[in-house]
């Protein structure tokens, strides 16, 4: 017996298939209220199914180009999309994940590392900030503009400090000045939080966040470049939800950084599905939470 959609009561059998644009759907008969129903998981909306969708995420997150997305999904899914079909997905279902993972508390340690990376946008150069956690590499915060001053540092550090519960010991950061006026406002009674030094003293360690900035540029280089601002933010919001919730790390034994942030979702073994089924399930209102907080 299975629970109908319609009366909540576990009287629904199943009672054959039914074919339409997105494939052989189970469908399902309540002898209770004497419905017929389907159960798509949230997908009622879409053409294609989850997997479908799952699959051209996790592809377009893991680097290919959207061309090449199309032509996967063409030959292995027999599934005939768009461009511009992807790109609507990965912008649709990054804003979703994004404000579904921000309402999930990590349990990070007390390092931190941030700095920032030039991304071009609409023809000019832009910045990234971004900040992660030494201990379980999860991404707390980051932060996307046009210029590079303190103005934008003060904004960067204080998606951190609301991002996090406890406040850390230490955040590793490069000699720029403007993170100095930053550290000040939000932080004025902990001067020792703000570790940094001169290139010449070759005391200078922030590799986490480099090699972070590194697998980014793996997935960002197929995008040459961004149309505007709006496009950037939204692809680089879809890749910190991979990033933190989906991609294994091998220096944390091969799980997650949200499994090492004490987040537990027991995803499974098709993770971005899991997580897809889990956001549909968790909002069902057309009202979506989007806080800016990283």
């Amino acid at each position: 017996m299975f629970v109908c959609k319609h009366c909540k009561k576990g009287s629904a059998v199943k009672v054959g298939l039914r074919k339409n644009k997105s494939g052989l759907v189970q469908k399902y008969y309540c002898s209770n209220c004497q419905k017929y129903f389907t159960n798509r998981k949230g997908m009622e909306r879409y053409r294609h199914n989850i997997e479908v969708v799952s699959a051209a995420l996790d592809l377009r997150a893991k680097g290919l180009s959207l061309a090449n997305v199309v032509d996967h999904l063409d030959q292995h899914h027999n599934v005939r999309v768009t461009r511009k079909t992807i790109l609507d997905w990965q912008n649709k279902f990054g804003k979703k994940l994004k404000s579904f993972t921000q309402t999930l508390q990590p349990l990070l340690g007390i390092v931190y590392h941030a700095d920032e990376m030039f991304t071009k946008t609409g023809g000019t150069w832009n910045y990234l900030w971004s900040c992660l956690d030494y201990e379980t590499k999860f991404i707390v915060a980051h932060h996307f503009s046009d210029e590079r001053n303190d103005k934008e540092c003060v904004e960067f550090l204080g998606k951190i400090k609301n991002r996090t519960e406890k406040t850390p010991n230490e955040i590793h950061t490069d000699n720029s000045w403007d993170y100095l006026p930053a550290f000040r406002k939000h932080f004025p009674r902990n001067r020792k939080i703000h570790v940094h030094y001169p290139a010449w003293k070759k005391r200078f360690k922030n590799n986490p966040i480099e090699r972070y900035f590194n697998t980014v540029k793996e997935r960002y280089k197929v995008c040459r470049g961004f149309d505007n601002t709006n496009s950037a933010e939204s692809f680089f919001d879809f890749l910190t939800v991979y990033y933190n919730f989906i991609r294994k790390h091998t220096s944390l034994c091969f799980i997650t950084p949200a499994q090492a942030a004490n987040i537990i979702l027991n995803l499974g073994r098709n993770r971005f599905k899991a997580l897809i089924e889990l956001l549909l399930a968790f909002f069902k209102a057309r009202i979506w939470i989007t806080p800016n907080l990283f």
